[in-house]
């Protein structure tokens, strides 16, 4: 049994083509998901409901999800973010926090999920850096090579 499935992931994505990809993949990675396409419904569920992850997509039209951040940090609940514009596109306080460069592509998804889970990657308000277990490379992920962002 995979260390995502059954897992409930949180999906703040307000592109709706996009978020039904993601949402397939996730579900195809065997995860519970619950999807908010909107800054006050994703707020909502994150205040109120138990998620054992989070990807959280940047920008939200004319917002940001960075309260959805500060909330889940409060919770102890593990989170990437997702955006076009790496680590470039997050503000400072939240550098610490993995990056899955969109487009999304499911290889790196499903690392970053797992190495969330597993404690391999941390969520860190203010960390400094990531372990190098966030670099990967290898026959079961695919011949070409992907490595999420990191901070430097």
């Amino acid at each position: 049994m995979s260390v995502l499935e059954g897992r409930r992931v949180l999906l703040v994505e307000d592109e709706s083509l996009v978020a039904m990809m993601v949402e397939d993949m996730l579900l195809d990675l065997g995860c519970e998901v619950v999807m908010a396409m909107r800054l006050d419904k994703a707020l909502a569920l994150a205040r109120t409901e138990t998620f054992d992850v989070a990807v959280l997509d940047v920008n939200l039209g004319e917002g940001r999800s960075y309260p959805i951040a500060d909330i889940l940090f409060e919770r102890c609940t593990p989170f990437l973010f997702a955006t076009g514009y790496g680590l470039k596109g997050l503000e400072t306080a939240y550098r610490g926090v993995p990056v899955l460069q969109k487009p999304y592509q499911p290889e790196p998804l499903e690392h970053l999920l797992r190495g969330l889970l597993t404690g391999e990657i941390a969520t860190h308000q203010g960390a400094t850096c990531l372990p190098g277990a966030c670099r990967c490379q290898g026959a079961e992920t695919s011949s070409r090579e992907f490595r999420a962002d990191t901070i430097r």
